[in-house]
């Protein structure tokens, strides 16, 4: 791996240990508090009088506010350390689950979700940059980020499933607080040396980091995995919620779906033996065909488990093998821009995957019928990953 700013800062083993423990902490701490909030926030909505259809823009409105904050990452990380972004991200967790435990309006919810889409992009942009920096593997070395981030997405829909039923607002505080306590590693990390201007002698096209080999295909899935987050984490509890399933009952669904995206993102390093584009258009096929199979039949419980399965594999895979494909693709003081471009285009797939189910639900009989159709949606883009793959000489 080139060197880097700032790693002799990491050479030492117990410096590593310390820095990998710090960050693991806080990525659990704040993937319980960020899971909790996705599953309480549109059942809090439906509690206080909003209509299902507002549902989508209201989760929508955190996706507006991630890609926004994400179009200025890379330029950003020439300023400032990748620390600083996390610690931040840590600290408007909290604010938007302490807003929105305070206040049902309307306009809470939309201060609330501009904040939670600003912490998303800033902790997942910078903790997974933090890792790539002082790995030799970007895919061994996210693969470990994003199962402890799927442990804690585990534990943060059964927890909020278990305090929600009880008090939705409640579940909310106990979100805030683990976000809070999230701050204290954050502020224990590595402090790395800002990444240095990259210099850029091409013109348009080469300017451009989304369209360069590798970074292109890796925009692709990150986006189909942020669309099925999009969806689980809007419309699906609410459709399992009108099924007749319990709070808590909707909590531990969503808890599987994570548990399958967790197993995903462990076998994500073995998977790759099967090649890049096979790998992309299954793991797309899966999450997307999945995701709609649970929404056609939300009443059937073993379909329902089995499609969430299926899906969550399938977008564990992407949401690993995506930013270690962009980060291996690019120079070393390019990865975080390039980590950072396939992060807008996530944040791009999480607005439009509810604002697409939103508008379908307005035009179909059903919320499911609707959601089960955006989940087909989501998986389209394999047709194009299976047609790239038929051109003869055509390589990424």
């Amino acid at each position: 791996m080139a060197r880097i700013p700032g790693a002799n800062q990491l050479e030492h083993a117990d410096g590593w240990r310390s820095d990998t423990l710090a960050v693991q902490i806080a990525n659990f701490a704040f993937s319980v508090a960020q899971a909790m909030a996705a599953v309480i926030v549109p059942l809090l909505a439906i509690t206080a009088g909003h209509g299902i259809e507002i549902i989508g823009v209201i989760v929508a409105v955190s996706a507006i506010s991630q890609t926004a904050a994400r179009l200025g990452l890379g330029r950003l990380m020439t300023l400032l350390p990748t620390r600083v972004f996390v610690v931040t991200a840590t600290i408007l967790l909290a604010a938007s689950c302490v807003l929105l435990a305070s206040s049902d309006a309307f306009w809470a919810f939309i201060i609330s979700q501009l904040l939670q889409g600003a912490a998303r992009a800033y902790f997942w942009t910078g903790s997974q940059t933090h890792v790539v920096r002082t790995a030799d593997s970007a895919v061994s070395a996210l693969a470990r980020l994003n199962v402890v981030q799927g442990v804690g997405q585990l534990v943060g829909p059964a927890l909020a499933g278990l305090i929600g039923v009880w008090s939705l607002e409640v579940a909310l505080l106990a979100a805030g607080g683990l976000a809070a306590f999230a701050t204290v590693p954050a502020c224990l990390l590595t402090r790395f040396d800002p990444f240095a201007p990259a210099k850029r002698p091409g013109r348009r096209r080469e300017n451009r980091i989304w369209l360069r080999p590798g970074v292109g295909t890796a925009a692709n899935m990150t986006a189909c995995a942020g669309a099925w987050r999009g969806i689980l984490n809007s419309y699906l509890p609410v459709i399992l919620t009108a099924a007749g399933h319990s709070v808590a009952s909707v909590g531990a669904l969503v808890t599987v779906a994570n548990l399958a995206a967790l197993g995903g993102s462990a076998g994500s390093t073995r998977v790759m033996e099967l090649g890049q584009r096979a790998v992309s258009a299954i793991a797309i096929l899966a999450a997307g065909l999945g995701l709609a199979t649970a929404a056609f039949f939300p009443a059937t419980l073993a379909v329902v488990i089995c499609g969430l399965v299926i899906s969550g594999a399938g977008a564990g895979i992407l949401q690993t093998i995506g930013p270690a494909l962009a980060a291996d693709s690019v120079g070393a003081e390019e990865r975080g821009s390039a980590i950072a471009a396939i992060g807008a285009f996530r944040s791009v797939a999480l607005l439009a995957s509810p604002l697409a189910a939103a508008g379908l639900v307005l035009l179909l009989p059903t919320a499911a019928i609707a959601t089960g159709l955006a989940g087909i949606l989501v998986a389209a883009p394999a047709a194009a990953v299976f047609r790239r793959a038929n051109r003869p000489g055509k390589r990424d």
